[in-house]
């Protein structure tokens, strides 16, 4: 992949990870559409999608708990 793909799917990845982790969500679909329209094969987004929702619902939920939003 290019310099400039590689960039652009991270700002992308990552712009969809604080949106959804604001509210809570791993957002795994943001993730599978930004690596769909990469050109990333199916069988490489699944990992790659599970591995960042599993990472970015543990920070949220390690950040709500800190906040003390869960009892």
């Amino acid at each position: 992949m290019e310099a400039i793909v590689v960039a652009a799917l991270a700002a992308g990845m990552l712009v969809a990870a604080f949106g959804y982790a604001s509210v809570g969500h791993g957002g795994a679909s943001a993730y599978l559409a930004t690596l769909a329209l990469a050109g990333v094969a199916p069988l490489e987004m699944r990992p790659i999608a599970l591995l960042l929702n599993v990472l970015v619902s543990s920070l949220a939920t390690w950040k709500f708990h800190r906040s003390d939003h869960f009892r």
